[in-house]
């Protein structure tokens, strides 16, 4: 019976998600679940929830989306940013995250931990100088960003305030994280 409630939870939250975030890859949903013990629900929970078609599978890309037409929407921001959020529940109790809204742009995710908000950003070398713009106009007060780049030789380009850490996202997952020296 337990192990039928953990299953419906999985089944819950996972559906939660894809719709929060559009589409990801099945190897972050199973890397998100096993942070609490629950990887192992992943699979049988797929195949249900794309049997009732509230999910939908790609064999070619290993993704997971909200529609079949979420697929065209998949943007590598967002998913770098996934991983990120993912990685981070290692270090610190998230208790709720959110994607952020296309006028938060290049912010990708939100989130508060310990009590305190963050954003996870994510800038590709094109946009180095387009962000440093928009951060020159505003100011978040009380939120701490993640920057996610491709190319850790952009960290130096970046003039964001309140930055407290940058990173880059292999394909795969792996993070490097990085500090900028004033």
């Amino acid at each position: 019976m337990e192990t039928q409630n953990k299953q419906r939870g999985v089944e819950r939250e996972l559906k939660s998600l894809v719709q929060s975030y559009n589409v990801l890859y099945k190897s972050q949903l199973y890397a998100f679940f096993e942070k609490d013990g629950r990887g192992r629900f992943v699979g049988r929970v797929l195949k249900a929830l794309e049997k009732e078609r509230s999910v939908f599978i790609s064999r070619e890309t290993g993704q997971v989306a909200s529609s079949e037409a979420a697929f065209a929407a998949w943007e590598r921001g967002m998913s770098t940013a996934v991983w990120v959020l993912i990685d981070l529940m290692d270090q610190k109790k998230i208790e709720q995250h959110f994607m952020a809204s296309k006028e938060e742009y290049p912010i990708r995710i939100v989130f508060v931990g310990n009590g305190e908000i963050y954003d996870i950003l994510y800038v590709p070398p094109e946009d180095v100088e387009l962000t440093n713009q928009l951060f020159a106009r505003r100011k978040i007060d009380g939120c701490g960003h993640i920057v996610v780049v491709e190319d850790a030789e952009d960290i130096p380009k970046i003039q964001i305030p309140d930055v407290i850490g940058f990173c880059t996202v292999k394909e795969e997952g792996q993070i490097e994280y990085y500090r900028k020296d004033s």
